[in-house]
């Protein structure tokens, strides 16, 4: 270990020469930068440059982007940032939940109208919700549905490890059309893996309730994007919040844009004025532990996606 004393930071910004840095042991990965217009990662070409790197840690919650990468160095340690953005993003499925039970789009679109027309609203406490996905960011989301008094239930790999309060049942990802039978709100919080790309599709959200909402915190691979078009022109779910998408940005002729039901949203979930101060914190105390010679915390498996 590189003793705090005689270890040296280096700030690679888009367009460093990686080349000529200088030996390497640690990356810590922040966000891929812009250059003439392109986004550009520095990781491939940082490790590629510098062989002796032993460990990086990505400031991405999600590491579905990098399992390629790390599968081909099984001796180069991965660790994210699973917890940092778990806050603000389970706040932002609540505000999702809120704004569908009580109709506050319809309400807008009346005043715009100058229609004054009262509506039937919901409660919170009439939803049953299914997490698919049991992580940091379903743990934060539970913690926060609780009080309303929702119903909940998850979809997980594993679903023997233990479940917040207020989770009722585990399903495993086998389980998913049966969580899903009769569902008021669909939560995807899950990473994006071999096994549960797609997995939001035509049989899952057949069995939803007629009035049910789906939100996607999470990535946009996890949902069939044409099942879910026309499952939502047959009224299951009745509304969709999308922050993450197959393809991001979204493409200007994507259909979702303008599908009835559709609220979309530029991936920004994550979004806090704490985000700097928490991202920091965590790597503090991964560094603290990689020099005094502890287990690090939120190390990645890159074979299992996550």
């Amino acid at each position: 270990m590189v003793p705090p004393s005689a270890a040296e930071l280096v700030v690679a910004e888009p367009g460093t020469d990686l080349g000529r840095v200088g030996r390497v042991d640690v990356i810590w990965r922040l966000f891929p930068g812009e250059v003439d217009g392109e986004v550009r990662d520095l990781l491939p070409t940082a490790l590629e440059c510098h062989p002796e790197v032993r460990w990086v840690h990505t400031a991405s919650a999600g590491i579905d982007h990098l399992a390629d990468l790390f599968s081909h160095r099984p001796t180069t340690i991965l660790t994210h940032s699973a917890g940092v953005t778990s806050i603000p993003i389970a706040e932002f499925v609540v505000g999702c939940l809120l704004h569908h039970c009580k109709r506050a789009a319809e309400l807008e679109e009346n005043q715009r109208q100058r229609r004054y027309q009262a509506l039937a609203l919901r409660e919170l406490a009439d939803l049953q919700v299914v997490l698919f996905g049991l992580g940091a960011i379903a743990t934060e989301v539970s913690k926060r549905l609780l009080p309303f008094g929702c119903r909940m239930t998850a979809v997980r790999r594993d679903p023997s490890r233990p479940s917040p309060k207020g989770v009722s049942a585990v399903y495993p990802f086998s389980g998913l059309i049966q969580a899903c039978r009769g569902a008021d709100a669909l939560v995807l919080v899950a990473p994006l893996t071999n096994e549960t790309a797609g997995a939001i599709g035509k049989e899952a959200l057949a069995e939803l309730a007629p009035e049910s909402v789906l939100v996607n915190v999470a990535r946009g691979g996890l949902i069939d994007e044409s099942a879910l078009l026309s499952g939502l022109s047959r009224g299951r779910p009745r509304a969709a919040y999308l922050d993450a998408f197959v393809d991001e940005p979204l493409p200007v002729n994507s259909p979702l844009w303008t599908a009835l039901g559709v609220h979309l949203t530029p991936h920004l979930s994550w979004s806090s004025p704490h985000l700097a101060r928490r991202t920091s914190q965590l790597f503090a105390e991964q560094l603290r532990r990689w020099v005094t010679g502890e287990p690090l915390l939120n190390r990645a498996d890159p074979s299992a996606g996550y």
